[in-house]
């Protein structure tokens, strides 16, 4: 959790005809978002998407599906504004609360040719597919349709 922004940044300068785009929750981004300061400082066109639903969603998902939504230490309803501390680090930045605009915002995104930030609000109870249960083999991947008892 949190290695993703540093490994983007490394893969992007061992990569620079490429195109490399980072996604991770808000949780997992605020272990690191520091790193955003190192990709504008060196000018590193790395993209960094930030699905912001105010809690650490993975935990957040198990808790909702295998323990009776009792939920413990996953709620992130605080203040923080990602788009002004990508800003103050030096990265253009957008905020994304509707499917409508990430067209928009990734056309605008991949032809700037330097870091981007982008965040993009959901839901707290969006899932993640596909996941593998608690204890369960990775040959047993679920989705959307599995039904868990």
């Amino acid at each position: 959790m949190g290695y993703g922004l540093g490994a983007a940044i490394g893969a992007q300068v061992g990569m620079p005809d490429k195109q490399v785009i980072n996604i991770a929750g808000d949780g997992c981004f605020r272990m690191n978002m520091n790193e955003i300061a190192t990709a504008t400082r060196y000018n590193i066109p790395i993209i960094q998407v930030v699905f912001n639903n105010h809690v650490l969603g993975m935990v957040r998902q198990w808790q909702t599906l295998f323990y009776g939504q009792r939920y413990s230490q996953t709620v992130l309803e605080d203040k923080v504004d990602f788009v002004k501390v990508a800003e103050a680090m030096g990265c253009k930045a957008y905020r994304i609360n509707k499917k409508e605009e990430v067209e928009a915002v990734f056309t605008e995104a991949l032809a700037a040719k330097e870091p981007v930030f982008i965040e993009c609000v959901i839901d707290p109870d969006e899932k993640v597919w596909p996941m593998v249960a608690p204890g369960a083999a990775i040959s047993e991947i679920a989705d959307e349709n599995t039904k868990f008892s």
